[in-house]
């Protein structure tokens, strides 16, 4: 399960990354960039519940549950992430990180349906999804203008 283990390490880079931001967007011109890295570290620390689950799974079958948990996991914290009203400095980089969780959500599917055929294998994708990369990249492009939401 070494090589399980590790194709499931930049799922745990998903909830780092994300760790740095959630809450809920308020009213007036939105959080102050203190609050918009808390409400982020709220979402990543439950992605990180999730992927804990992932990342004990020793068989394919308990890996397709896991896999589809996370899943649900990560459009539930796009959806989280959608509510919050980004500081200006950073709206579009937030708007690419909501659809980036999103697309590596649906990415998922067919790893989900291969775990589902058995086929353990299927985790070693996981890294090499577009979406995962999208998440990186525009994580980097918030911290990058002074947002440190990735741990």
């Amino acid at each position: 399960m070494a090589g399980a283990k590790r194709a499931l390490a930049p799922l745990g880079a998903v909830a780092v990354l994300l760790a740095a931001g959630c809450g809920g967007g308020g009213s007036g011109s939105g959080p102050t960039k203190a609050e918009y890295v808390g409400q982020m570290k709220v979402i990543g620390q439950s992605l990180s519940t999730s992927l804990n689950t992932l990342g004990s799974a020793t068989t394919p079958a308990k890996a397709a549950t896991a896999l589809q948990e996370v899943q649900v996991d990560l459009r539930g914290a796009a959806d989280k992430l959608e509510a919050i009203k980004a500081p200006d400095p950073i709206k579009s980089q937030h708007a690419d990180l909501v659809k980036a969780v999103r697309d590596f959500a649906d990415e998922l599917d067919p790893v989900i349906k291969d775990l589902q055929a058995g086929k353990m294998t299927a985790l070693q994708a996981v890294p090499t999804l577009k979406g995962l990369t999208e998440i990186q990249t525009a994580s980097t492009a918030i911290s990058n203008k002074g947002y440190k939401i990735g741990g």
